[in-house]
């Protein structure tokens, strides 16, 4: 059997199609389109402009779906903003009438779970934190014997953390502290109680686009999966140390869909990686979708 799904996210939206075999999920192909939903996020709603650039992304990947005559089921499901969103009613049915698909809207528990679940698959940590940095909120998992034991969702990410505190394309100084203090308030709010690790887990866009940006920066090979923290501060540093041309031009050239999001999501990580004074940050490429089909699909199968 084959299956599509598709995660709407805050900034991103993300189709993979897998294969199951058994028990195992085959990843065939995955397509992507930066929506930045959360710009069309206002008084608690989505906008009219955010609902249309939603149904115009789900009809891309829907013409795909419809031209891939293998594809047995379509699951789509959506995080933070539209979860968040007041008239999420209003938008679920529009997508329903205008392109067929019925979005499921995962808690911030289901979304902490179902990451984990997929990050576990690349990962071999049995014991540790994990954190999945998305557009509009950040996921934190602690687990022990591959078990989680607790889980938070902060309500910030790199594309909210942009459009708060930053007023132009490239953070300031002053700008990367007021993300940086909101981030540690928002920890020391959480339920996660402040522990020592030794190694951070991160999946999601930002950390994997952080991991190609580090490897760049330190010319290291494209393979390499894991950062230091202390490394990953200093890159920091000397980045917003920078004229802006430098550091749009090194942003472009890894990572140029990420060019506003992308100091942001680096900025969280670090904070969260000092927070619970982790040595090592280990970037998955698995996640929430891997997590979805292992526990929605596979498991009811």
């Amino acid at each position: 059997m084959i299956y599509s799904v598709i995660d709407i996210g805050s900034n991103t939206i993300r189709m993979s199609v897998f294969k199951v075999v058994g028990k195992e999920a085959i990843s065939l192909f995955s397509e992507k389109e930066q929506a930045s939903l959360r710009n069309y996020f206002s008084n608690g709603k989505l906008s009219k402009k955010g609902i249309k650039r939603l149904i115009s992304v789900l009809e891309k990947f829907k013409y795909i779906v419809d031209n891939f005559d293998d594809i047995d089921a379509v699951f789509p499901f959506a995080t933070a903003t539209i979860r968040d969103s007041s008239n999420r009613d209003e938008i679920l049915k529009k997508v329903k009438k205008e392109v067929g698909f019925d979005i499921e809207i995962l808690s911030e528990d289901d979304e902490s779970r179902l990451t984990f679940v997929g990050a576990s698959k690349s990962i071999d940590v049995s014991s540790g934190i994990l954190t999945d940095i998305g557009g509009g909120s950040s996921e934190i998992v602690v687990f022990k014997d591959k078990e989680i034991i607790e889980s938070t969702s902060l309500k910030i990410g790199s594309l909210s953390a942009f459009e708060d505190f930053v007023g132009d394309l490239i953070v300031k100084d002053s700008e990367r502290k007021a993300i940086d203090k909101d981030v540690k308030d928002k920890l020391e709010d959480s339920k996660i109680k402040k522990k020592d690790y030794d190694t951070l887990c991160a999946d999601g866009g930002s950390a994997r686009a952080t991991l190609d940006l580090y490897n760049e920066f330190y010319n290291f090979n494209s393979s390499n999966a894991f950062m230091k923290r202390d490394k990953l501060k200093d890159m920091l540093d000397d980045i917003l140390e920078m004229n802006s041309r430098n550091t749009l031009d090194l942003i472009i050239s890894v990572k140029a869909d990420r060019i506003h999001t992308l100091l942001p999501g680096m900025i969280i990580l670090n904070r969260i990686a000092s927070y619970f004074s982790v040595d090592r940050i280990n970037v998955s490429r698995t996640g929430v979708r891997e997590g979805y089909v292992y526990e929605r699909i596979i498991r009811e199968e």
